[in-house]
């Protein structure tokens, strides 16, 4: 099937489909979507500080492989800040990730969303 949804012919039309000046605003909304796809498994992934959705959102979010297992650790530690109990929405989750990784030593410098 080779039919072309209405947002597509206009992101196509306009060069906006999938396109940005500097990348970071799609990377951001990888990251969002992404989250949002597999909240529950995110969450207790990073309760456990591993798993196959962790390493693939570190993985949108910049962090190198070799870096990946501080990130995990890190997620752990501070699971009930990431992942609120009153508060279970994807948004929330990356905004207080972004927070946390901003003030680690390591990955405030490798990953991509400063």
């Amino acid at each position: 099937n080779n039919s072309i949804l209405p947002w597509q012919a206009f992101g196509i039309s306009s060069g906006t489909l999938g396109c940005t000046n500097d990348g970071v605003v799609m990377a951001e909304e990888k990251v969002h979507t992404y989250a949002a796809i597999n909240f529950e498994n995110l969450a207790q992934e990073m309760a456990q500080g591993r798993g196959e959705h962790l390493a693939s959102l570190a993985t949108l979010m910049g962090v190198p492989v070799e870096h990946q297992a501080e990130f995990f650790a890190m997620t752990q530690d501070k699971y009930t800040t990431l992942v609120q109990s009153g508060e279970a929405a994807p948004v929330a989750m990356i905004k207080a990730l972004n927070a946390v990784m901003a003030g680690h030593p390591v990955l405030a410098q490798v990953s991509t969303k400063r």
